[in-house]
């Protein structure tokens, strides 16, 4: 069949528009299971109307997918409505993190047909030869539809896949120049150091149960192998010239062992490149042999997961951080030269402005290079989800229409207009202060720096860096 895989366009052009990893491992899959595919990345086009309309008619696809996050749902849907006014008999799936919802969400959407829960890469070649065939969805796993009497059907869930090494990246099915555009990539973390860079993962999952995240891996973590991981780097480089690597894992550092071996492998055969980690890795799982060969191998930036600054939230959101070894972290990765960032959170239930003033003052006093402060979202298919419904009795909020410049979703002990303020005032405590300046010194070699301010537009590296809406997506 033709399977056309489609990233919404969106209008928040913060918008990460970096190589659609979601997207490339679902082509793969189909691919190698003897269908042509196409990936369709409307958030890099720039006129998404057109390639939208032009692809369908010179493709002629059997079935779209459509993959979605929480944060940009509404254009999911409206690029669903898209495709039905002009293909009206071309089933469309959703998938992606926001389709843990509950099918009611996103299936009232007549628009939609129906969705993949979960982890898609055994579900979707499934799905697709159940289509092709005329099969009955209901004996396809990890599903959910609208029956002939319009009821939502959900399939049992599917197992998860514990073996990840066989799942190769077809990385022809996307043209990766498109990624190395300066106007695309640079929206995702943009102190880069080559140009060719790409994101990539070395795990799935994370068994920490933080109420504030996706479950999609069923909270458990599986492993690729160092050498997989290292041969597709080396791949990568070779073939495409990539010369920089976002490691964008959950939790990169849990088996410190494994991240040695990756780090040992790229020492070894000596390749000459420049990794970051932007997802925010774990603060708990650092000793200072893992950091020293972080840095040899070319780990120059990394993200840290913070989120709060009181203790008691920490155990509330289930986060199970001990903040007192947050200096020292910090310190040592700073003394081998990796800047860092920190990501911290505002808005949870039950917050008060003094915990939030907490975490104000705690990444004002850590030695990091940059921050944001994001306002907490309750994503579908969290459990922060279910106490956000708890504590504002909104529990037929389809959540389709986040923003991480509003407020609309506050369930914290301060007023909406008080959760701004108290973002502002974080933005303003820890960048407007010569201690900032100073950090990026110690962290990024004057050539590096000065080709940042020379080779950035300031009013994208304020965008990004400085303002709060710096989190990365896929």
């Amino acid at each position: 069949m033709n399977v056309l895989l489609l990233r919404p366009a969106a209008e928040n052009k913060s918008m990460a528009r970096v190589v659609p990893l979601g997207l490339l491992a679902i082509g793969s899959v189909l691919k190698r299971a003897g269908h042509r595919v196409k990936i369709l990345d409307l958030r890099i086009s720039e006129n998404p109307d057109f390639e939208l309309k032009s692809t369908l008619a010179e493709f002629d696809p059997d079935v779209v997918g459509i993959g979605i996050m929480t944060v940009e749902a509404r254009y999911g849907f409206a690029d669903a409505a898209k495709i039905k006014s002009m293909r009206p008999d071309v089933p469309i799936i959703m998938g992606g993190p926001h389709c843990k919802h509950e099918p009611r969400f996103i299936l009232k959407d007549h628009n939609v047909d129906m969705m993949v829960v979960g982890e898609g890469d055994d579900t979707i070649v499934e799905l697709i030869d159940a289509i092709e065939t005329g099969k009955n969805l209901d004996t396809v796993a990890g599903v959910a539809y609208r029956n002939e009497e319009g009821e939502y059907i959900t399939t049992p869930a599917r197992t998860i896949i514990r073996d990840l090494d066989p799942l190769v990246q077809e990385y022809d099915l996307i043209d990766l120049e498109r990624y190395f555009n300066f106007k695309c990539s640079m929206d995702f973390f943009p102190t880069y150091r080559h140009k060719r860079f790409i994101p990539i993962v070395t795990s799935r999952g994370c068994p920490f149960k933080c109420t504030y995240c996706h479950d999609i891996f069923a909270k458990s973590i599986q492993y690729r192998s160092p050498e997989v991981v290292v041969d597709e780097i080396q791949f990568l480089r070779d073939t495409y010239g990539v010369r920089e690597f976002h490691i964008v894992d959950d939790t990169f550092n849990l088996n410190m062992k494994r991240a040695k071996k990756i780090m040992d492998l790229i020492i070894e055969r000596d390749l000459n490149i420049h990794i970051t980690m932007p997802n925010g890795v774990r603060a708990d799982f650092f000793d200072k042999d893992l950091i020293d060969k972080m840095a040899r191998a070319g780990v120059y930036r990394m993200a840290l997961g913070v989120e709060s600054g009181s203790q008691r939230i920490q155990d509330v959101i289930k986060k199970d951080l001990d903040i007192g070894i947050l200096p020292k972290i910090v310190e040592e990765l700073t003394s081998a030269k990796i800047s860092v960032h920190g990501f911290f959170m505002l808005g949870f239930p039950t917050e008060t402005r003094i915990e939030m003033e907490q975490t104000i003052e705690l990444a004002c006093n850590l030695n990091l290079t940059t921050a944001n402060f994001s306002l907490v979202q309750p994503n579908p298919g969290t459990e922060l989800r279910e106490t956000f419904i708890a504590e504002r009795e909104k529990g037929d909020d389809g959540f389709s229409d986040y923003s991480f410049d509003k407020a609309e979703c506050n369930a914290s002990k301060v007023a909406d207009h008080e959760l701004l303020e108290l973002r502002s005032e974080a933005n303003r405590r820890f960048y407007f202060t010569g201690k900032r300046f100073h950090q990026a010194l110690r962290v990024v070699e004057l050539k590096w720096l000065m080709r940042l301010l020379v080779g950035t537009p300031m009013a994208l590296l304020w965008k990004n860096a400085l303002a709060p809406n710096n989190a990365p997506m896929q």
